[in-house]
């Protein structure tokens, strides 16, 4: 993910898939994960800015 706009395209696409779709449980604890990796680089993204 080389833009910011990709990583919130990211979360918003992790948040839906874990609201609409039929997950088994590993299937959601995965897509958990990536949704809180996303969030996480996001936050470093967004401070990195904002100390630059």
């Amino acid at each position: 993910m080389k833009d910011i706009r990709d990583i919130y395209q990211e979360i918003a696409e992790q948040r839906a898939e874990l609201m609409y779709c039929i997950l088994s449980a590993e299937e959601r604890r995965e897509t958990q994960a990536r949704l809180d990796a996303a969030l996480a680089e996001a936050e470093r993204r967004l401070r990195e800015e904002e100390g630059a």
